[in-house]
């Protein structure tokens, strides 16, 4: 299983060694993507994914975080960055509507950037889903892009998948009130769908391991527990081209 969507830093966690440790014994778990969410996290994710082979890197700069877009690409000049697969999370976060033009700015330097290194992008949309694909339409992500967490709407997951882009799906899915997640996931072409934790976020409720997430999924798609490996596996491998670095 490759996990598209973590946070491994010692903003969010308390021991980060430790919780490292417990990546490198999960054996179901064979590539873990760590998002950054402001420049210190960037750099912190960088340095894990050069220590560790079972972590690559995403930079970014959280919609609701403080910091520039030129921090990114100085961070991408300066250090090794091999490992990283994507630019993200970035995106619009409708909790904080003061700023919501700045996330804007924000968004739209990411997706520059993210063309101009040839990467794809991880995408946050916290109720601002019809806003974010006004700005897909004008500034498109030519290397792809994925709406992680995907907050359940079957029309807005149809111009997802005419523009080619992926969404990834977590532990919410496999609570009792799932019920319009559940049904994205029936709908979704399998192709375009990922999975991921959001680690620490969302995980605990009710659950923090990933086969769960999996198996809700066989639950629904008519596929064996190897074809579906295979599946997810591939998906992620097609839009974060650098996994096999």
């Amino acid at each position: 299983m490759i996990d598209t969507h973590t946070h491994f830093n010692s903003t969010d966690l308390k021991d980060l060694k430790e919780e490292i440790k417990k990546v490198r014994q999960m054996s179901y778990l064979d590539k873990v993507i760590n998002v950054g969410l402001d420049e210190k996290t960037n750099k912190e994710v960088v340095a894990i994914s050069l220590k560790e082979d079972k972590f690559y890197a995403s930079l970014g700069i959280h919609p609701l975080n403080e910091g520039s877009i030129s921090s990114i690409l100085k961070l991408y000049e300066r250090l090794d960055c091999h490992k990283v697969v994507a630019l993200g999370e970035t995106g619009l976060d409708g909790t904080d509507l003061k700023s919501l033009e700045q996330q804007k700015e924000k968004f739209i330097k990411t997706i520059q950037l993210a063309n101009e290194l040839q990467l794809p992008i991880i995408i946050h949309s916290n109720h601002t889903n019809r806003e974010v694909m006004d700005i897909l339409e004008k500034h498109v992500p030519k290397e792809g892009f994925v709406f992680h967490c995907f907050q359940p709407d079957l029309e807005i997951l149809d111009k997802i998948i005419k523009k080619g882009g992926y969404i990834s799906v977590g532990t919410p899915i496999t609570r009792p009130t799932a019920k319009k997640s559940l049904e994205v996931i029936q709908n979704v072409p399998i192709e375009n769908l990922l999975i991921e934790l959001d680690y620490p976020y969302m995980s605990a409720q009710p659950t923090q391991d990933g086969r769960a997430v999996f198996n809700k999924i066989k639950s629904i798609r008519d596929y064996s527990h190897k074809e579906l490996e295979n599946i997810f596996d591939q998906n992620a491998k097609r839009l974060f081209k650098r996994l096999d670095n």
